[in-house]
């Protein structure tokens, strides 16, 4: 038999191994650039414009409502826009592209077909026969006063006797159904929040056939008829300036 240089491996010997190779299979892994790309900490901020340009996308329905509620969908491709050109131009140290894109393209998709109806409902909403006359001119033809008389505007007067087809808002009074009568005013801040309208914001409307009315808060309706510009005296005090002999409404 031939003598060996081999020492004999005492206990200690392979528990250090065992410790060696357990340290060193650790530092491996670490040192792995798969093992470091799972564990590294990969989170990025989310601008506050994503998330805002989301929760106008989801809302930009109501400009389908009213022309007024247009403002939110364009508000919502301003901010979406805004939003995403924050996140481009960070070069991916920012997150939340898809919510800022989502809300951007449902912000455009509402502007798009919100201005297509209202233009459409512009062209065809005034009946055969009528034309369109807004309170906002109205307003602007001031009553002249002279020697203490107040005298309606000539422009305004002219439109005597003219079929004319009108927008506004109720005035609420006592009765709420099945109403020959009412006043048409210029806009909501005067007819439903107690205010004193102008004299020459306000349009007496008397149907003449067998249509009637029934209230409506905040909401617009539509109007049409023979135009009277014809100052009316109750008490001493101007009630009116302006009439329409009422044939439609909407």
């Amino acid at each position: 038999m031939m003598a060996t240089d081999l020492a004999p491996v005492t206990v200690e010997d392979r528990g250090a191994s065992a410790s060696m190779s357990t340290s060193e299979l650790q530092s491996d892994a670490f040192a792995s650039p798969e093992l470091d790309g799972q564990n590294e900490f990969s989170y990025r901020p989310i601008p506050v414009l994503a998330p805002v340009s989301l929760i106008i996308g989801l809302c930009s329905i109501v400009g389908l409502a009213s022309v007024a509620g247009m403002s939110v969908p364009l508000s919502g491709v301003i901010l979406g826009v805004l939003g995403w050109r924050q996140i481009a131009r960070a070069h991916g140290e920012y997150g939340g592209f898809k919510l800022t894109m989502s809300g951007l393209v449902l912000s455009s998709v509402c502007l798009l077909a919100g201005t297509s109806l209202h233009a459409y409902t512009y062209a065809t909403e005034v009946p055969e026969g009528y034309e369109r006359l807004s309170f906002r001119w109205l307003a602007e033809q001031k009553p002249i006063i002279e020697d203490g008389q107040t005298r309606i505007h000539p422009d305004a007067k002219s439109l005597d006797g003219q079929k004319i087809f009108i927008k506004g808002y109720m005035y609420p009074g006592k009765s709420k159904t099945n109403l020959k009568q009412f006043t048409l005013c210029k806009d909501t801040a005067q007819c439903c929040f107690g205010g004193n309208p102008a004299i020459t914001d306000i349009i007496a409307v008397e149907f003449v056939n067998d249509t009637r009315a029934t209230h409506r808060e905040l909401s617009l309706v539509n109007v049409a008829g023979t135009f009277r510009a014809k100052k009316v005296v109750i008490g001493g005090q101007i009630s009116s300036l302006y009439s329409l002999e009422a044939e439609y409404f909407k």
